[in-house]
């Protein structure tokens, strides 16, 4: 948008970021080749650069952009893809219901509509798009998908070898050799390649991919271990070797989600789930935990002293019955805290403000005793600079500063406020209190404009909508009645299976 003199944002208020939340009017920020190069008022930004294009967002506050540290990129809800809510296990099995999803037409799908909530960098989990063997493949489309969106993301190579269909691992055999043969026949080999199986797999795709990235540095690579149940030891200790080797690659994982994984990991992991993580090398600052809504007190600990982020999902683990995190007991041990849709959001939608207003409600303890509710800081820091760090991105995006990318954002204020809006309300309290996707009224990533106004100025909407669409039915070919109940079948065995575990 911006030609060689960089371009001056001005809005009727600035938030600079989580570490500095205060609303301050007659703010503009300068931004030139993809960065802030200064925060002051205008006509001292003016003065700096004559020559810069001005963009005034009247009624808005400009602030940092959002930052989703955990989805999959799949663009249309697990609803509307035909898997309705249910409890996770269960649900993870009704996938055998539907074939191979194109991440080149889903992604751009997600990748809009973060845009248009005002996120502007994500973390991009292992995603099973539904075929084994194609995770090199599914994953060049996803990046090219990314790359063409404009967003700043931080792509998972998956790595799973042991445990798909039940688990603890040991369990598994036993569990196929009880099914009856046409459940047998549609189960088929129940640990599909559908990940890097060994690490040096896992570390040629990452070398392979890295030399592919595009040269402006908006995409990056993670290692993404499917979590505990999932991965072997020698898996996890040789990811973490080769995420060390490389200069400290960031890890992404699901990790303790629901009640099934939190007891299978007390079998695998007598002295403690993230106890053994960090004796394999697997924890600390460039690790990120999603979900962990079943961490036991040691684990929270061991999250603290290690660095480790987590990653908060709330209405995800609500709607597959994972159960509710206790992020008061995360925040008053110290620990890192970020939050991401997981494309399972309470409304349905892609909206990352109405999940951080329900982590914060349920971060509220009935106790005279507890801290109270989270401070608008202490979310603005979830959603932002929190997320960065998951990224290996701190210091980098998700504040207002000299320096930083401007990935940034601009949030209409007229319907925040209403009719009246008390004059003793911070703004930011007022923003993550009421505003939600409907109030963003520009995107930019690295200093380019990539949503206004409810338009896309380098996508088309409706063609990126239509080839969502026709790769949904797609992914419908394996559907036959048939094959529908004998999934249904494998769905109760599967319940059953778990049913008589310990909780």
């Amino acid at each position: 948008m911006s030609g060689d003199g960089g371009i001056i944002l001005t809005a009727e208020a600035l938030i600079a970021g989580a570490t500095d939340p205060a609303a301050r009017e007659g703010m503009g920020v300068l931004v030139a080749e993809g960065r802030i190069t200064a925060i002051a008022p205008l006509e001292d930004l003016a003065a700096m650069a004559p020559g810069a294009e001005r963009l005034h967002l009247e009624h808005c506050v400009l602030m940092p952009g959002l930052v989703n540290a955990h989805q999959h990129g799949r663009g249309l809800t697990q609803l509307q893809l035909g898997f309705p809510d249910m409890i996770l296990e269960a649900w993870q099995t009704t996938k055998r219901r539907r074939g191979w999803l194109d991440p080149a037409a889903m992604v751009p799908l997600a990748g809009m509509q973060m845009l248009a909530s005002g996120i502007t960098a994500t973390i991009h989990a292992n995603t099973t798009w539904g075929a084994a063997g194609r995770q090199p493949d599914d994953l060049a489309r996803t990046i090219a998908a990314y790359d063409a969106a404009g967003l700043r993301a931080l792509v998972g190579i998956g790595a799973q070898d042991r445990a798909s269909l039940v688990f603890p691992a040991e369990d598994q055999t036993g569990f196929v050799a009880g099914l009856p043969p046409e459940l047998v026949e549609l189960v088929g080999n129940p640990d599909p390649p559908i990940f890097a199986t060994t690490a040096e797999e896992a570390a040629a795709l990452y070398d392979s991919l890295s030399d592919q990235l595009p040269s402006h540095g908006r995409i990056t690579l993670a290692f993404a271990p499917a979590g505990p149940q999932w991965v072997s030891d020698a898996l996890f200790a040789g990811i973490a070797k080769a995420a060390h080797a490389r200069g400290g690659v960031p890890i992404h994982m699901h990790a303790l989600e629901s009640v099934a994984q939190a007891a299978a990991a007390r079998h695998l992991y007598p002295e403690g789930t993230l106890a053994r993580l960090e004796a394999l090398g697997v924890l600390g600052p460039a690790t990120s935990l999603a979900h962990a809504a079943q961490l036991t007190p040691g684990d929270i600990s061991v999250a603290a002293r290690s660095g480790t982020m987590l990653v908060r999902n709330p209405a995800s683990n609500l709607r597959l019955g994972c159960g509710i995190a206790p992020l008061a007991a995360y925040w008053a041990a110290g620990v890192g805290v970020a939050i991401g849709t997981d494309c399972q959001a309470m409304d349905d939608e892609e909206d990352l403000w109405k999940e951080l207003r329900l982590a914060a409600r349920l971060a509220t303890e009935a106790s005279w005793q507890a801290a109270g509710p989270p401070d608008a800081a202490t979310l603005l820091a979830m959603a932002t600079t929190q997320g960065a760090a998951a990224m290996g991105l701190a210091g980098r995006v998700g504040q207002l500063a000299p320096g930083c990318a401007a990935d940034c954002i601009a949030v209409d204020l007229r319907r925040v406020r209403g009719v009246y809006a008390d004059p003793s309300v911070p703004l930011l309290d007022l923003l993550l209190a009421r505003a939600d996707a409907r109030d963003v009224r520009l995107t930019m990533v690295q200093g380019r404009v990539l949503y206004r106004d409810g338009h896309f100025p380098h996508l088309d909407p409706q063609a990126i909508a239509a080839a969502a669409a026709e790769a949904a039915a797609r992914a419908r070919a394996p559907w036959s009645a048939g094959r529908e109940a004998a999934v249904a079948a494998l769905v109760q065995a599967v319940r059953a299976h778990y049913a008589t575990r310990a909780p």
